[in-house]
């Protein structure tokens, strides 16, 4: 290869996954040895049933989608960056896909001999594709959507921008902010200094904080902002703008080049929506606009619908459990605030004043939120003082009773353990649940602190956030905690994972239906197995089982290469669960947490066998651990 063309390569690989863990060294040797080959469009790069598997194709430029030839389901689309055929350089035996050029499409190749050779040598590179292969392998029986998959994962903010952003210099007045919006018929103005991006402020920030309190609009427009403008480059795909928009509850990007960090553009919802048809940004949307219970619960049920959409469309399990919480935190915080204007106004003069938080445990709490959701919530109110403690105490509790029913009437189930607000002990002032947590944690109790170990799951989802932090200190204030993590450790060690002696897949028989029980007999143990090493490492940073193996599993921690080994079986396990109650939400079913192992493809139900013993092995490496 020329040096020009070598270069592109070399900085391609070092932006791409997983050659960007590689060291400048293995990368180079990579190059050294790489062909180039071109593809006309239509021209068939790999031929299904092929036994023979020469290279990994890396694709520099164009477009391959790979497909089983006789029915014509897309498997995937490789874009620039992507790469495909370590199936057969894994797997061996027949190819089960057809890789052909859509376009003109050049692609560089990385020999057999050099690529089993980094797999042998880089446990991290091998890892990688083995996930891939795994992905694959769950999705067999699945025609995914490619085309919208490279819409979202491999087209660039940079390319779906449609307009040149409006755009005032700092010094700018509140009119000439107005008239620059008004000239241009947008909705937003970025003000810019020296080509960089210091603010955004819209329409209706110039209504709310100007028209509506009599503002002069000779003051500078920079008065108006209130926090810089959340910024993402050029070259960063659609996904993550996405995420961005929903985590940070907003409806504008500010788009800057990639190079010089320089303005480019103004992403905005209705721009995802154009490109993308209805997201979950779009629906976060129509929940802040709902002013009613019922319509709140009329579009969960919809956006539940919506979500296999993006399964179809690529995105990683992980990914999709957050977005599912980000939806349902922003339903219930909707609820909360609906329901606190009721109480509020059915109490008058006797409605309670004072700093509240509704907390949220278990799945909502690790932000794992899947379709068929559990209430596991609390409350937690300042200490009041002691001539309004019956006053506090009955306003809480008719709020806390009506936020149950409303978000049961949105569809969320009836806690298992009994652990939601309208039960006395978790809708408490902040003394009491601090001394509840005393209990739990000194584990002198080992029946109390089991069941309580959702609670450990914490996070503030409304209101005053510091009485959540405060419950967390507490928690802090006694780790790490041998004691606590062994009984936490039962939990998750003593489950039976549905495996008989011969290794067929045990099913269940749950109100009437007869499936594997997904969540209670596999996901569950590692749930808990993960929440106890955390707590015996003291790791609070995140409750995510995927962040807690993920920090154990990088630590100095006795069971960290157990820890780091229970990550991929998590993975196939949550993706499987996501999947079957997507589908059945999509046909208007209720989901559960029931799969039929019968109606999987074989290698599903190999993969699922196969999961199902790493769980039983890590079950025996964590009793052994704490002597159970």
């Amino acid at each position: 290869m020329v040096a020009s063309l070598s270069a592109q390569i070399a900085e391609l690989l070092s932006e791409t996954e997983p050659f960007d863990i590689l060291s400048d060294e293995e990368r180079q040797s990579l190059l050294q040895k790489m062909t180039l080959e071109l593809y006309a469009p239509g021209e068939v790069i790999l031929q299904q049933g092929d036994d023979i598997h020469r290279a990994l194709y890396i694709v520099t430029e164009g477009l391959v989608r790979l497909e089983e030839a006789e029915s014509g389901r897309t498997v995937d689309m490789a874009g620039s960056g992507s790469q495909f055929g370590s199936y057969g350089l894994l797997q061996g035996g027949a190819l089960p896909y057809e890789a052909r050029a859509v376009e003109q499409t050049s692609c560089a190749l990385i020999a057999a001999e050099s690529f089993q050779k980094l797999l042998k040598s880089n446990d991290a590179f091998r890892a990688f594709f083995e996930a891939d292969i795994k992905r694959y392998v769950r999705t067999l029986d699945d025609d995914i959507d490619a085309s919208g998959a490279f819409l979202l994962f491999d087209a660039s903010l940079g390319s779906v921008l449609r307009a040149k952003p409006t755009t005032v210099e700092t010094g700018a007045t509140v009119r000439e902010a107005a008239q620059a919006m008004a000239s241009s018929g947008s909705d937003g103005v970025v003000m810019v200094q020296d080509g960089i991006a210091m603010g955004v402020v819209t329409e209706g920030d110039l209504v709310k904080r100007v028209v509506a309190t009599g503002g002069s609009t000779e003051d500078p427009v920079m008065s108006l902002v209130d926090r810089p403008p959340v910024a993402l480059r050029t070259d960063v795909p659609l996904f993550q703008a996405i995420r961005t928009m929903m985590r940070e509850r907003i409806r504008r990007i500010v788009v800057v080049d990639a190079a010089d960090g320089k303005l480019k553009g103004l992403l905005t919802s209705e721009d995802v929506s154009h490109f993308r048809g209805l997201d979950p940004v779009a629906t976060i949307e129509r929940i802040e606009r709902a002013r009613s219970v019922e319509e709140l619960a009329g579009l969960r049920a919809d956006s539940n619908r919506r979500l296999y959409r993006l399964y179809h469309q690529g995105v990683h399990s992980e990914d999709l459990l957050d977005i599912v919480t980000e939806v349902d935190d922003h339903l219930k915080q909707s609820v909360l605030g609906a329901v606190e204007r009721d109480v509020r106004e059915e109490f008058g003069d006797r409605a309670y004043d004072g700093a509240w938080a509704w907390l949220t445990f278990g799945a909502s709490g690790r932000r794992e939120s899947v379709l068929r959701a559990w209430q596991d919530n609390g409350l937690v109110y300042a200490d009041p003082a002691p001539g309004d403690r019956e006053r506090a105490a009955e306003f809480y509790a008719a709020l806390a009773n009506k936020v149950v029913e409303a978000l049961r009437e949105c569809g969320y189930g009836d806690p298992e353990n009994g652990i939601d607000a309208s039960s006395e002990p978790f809708r408490q002032p902040l003394s009491a649940w601090k001394a509840a947590y005393d209990t739990w944690a000194g584990a002198t109790d080992a029946e109390a602190s089991s069941r309580a170990a959702l609670c450990f799951d914490l996070r503030t989802l409304h209101g005053d956030t510091e009485l959540g932090d405060e419950l967390c200190s507490t928690i802090a204030g006694h780790l790490p905690n041998d004691r606590l993590a062994k009984v936490l450790a039962r939990e998750g060690t003593r489950v039976d994972i549905p495996l008989s002696t011969f290794g067929r897949i045990e099913v269940d028989e749950v109100d009437g239906a007869v499936g594997l029980d997904l969540r209670a007999r596999a996901i569950q143990p590692i749930v808990r197995m993960a929440r106890a090493l955390a707590i015996d490492a003291g790791y609070l940073e995140s409750a995510s089982t995927f962040d807690r193996l993920r920090h154990i599993g990088q630590s100095d921690h006795a069971l960290a290469p157990q820890a780091k080994a229970m990550i991929p079986p998590f993975t196939t396990l949550v993706d499987i669960h996501l999947r079957e109650q997507m589908r059945a939400a999509e046909r208007g079913a209720t989901p559960t947490d029931l799969v039929d192992p019968d109606g999987m493809h074989k290698s599903q139900q190999n993969l699922l066998k196969e999961t199902l013993k790493d769980v039983r092995s890590a079950q025996s490496d964590v009793r052994k651990h704490y002597g159970l």
